[in-house]
């Protein structure tokens, strides 16, 4: 399934496509993100997660000094 999102620029963004590279890139820098991460970063994508709100899980999750 193909989850495409139009932002307010009409820039068309294929989500799981972003997914992907993410997840592939974090495990070449040596990162293996869990579900939690993965899952914040596809909210983000779909603009259903601000980044301030992304920010502010990571700060309840592993206090304020994550990021």
């Amino acid at each position: 399934m193909v989850t495409k999102i139009v932002h307010s620029t009409t820039r068309h963004l294929d989500v799981d496509q972003e997914m992907a590279m993410i997840e592939k890139g974090q495990q070449l820098a040596g990162h293996f993100p869990d579900a939690d991460a993965l899952g914040r970063a596809r909210r983000v994508l779909e603009g259903t997660l601000s980044e301030a709100d992304a920010y502010a899980e990571l700060d309840a999750k592993y206090g304020p000094t994550a990021h």
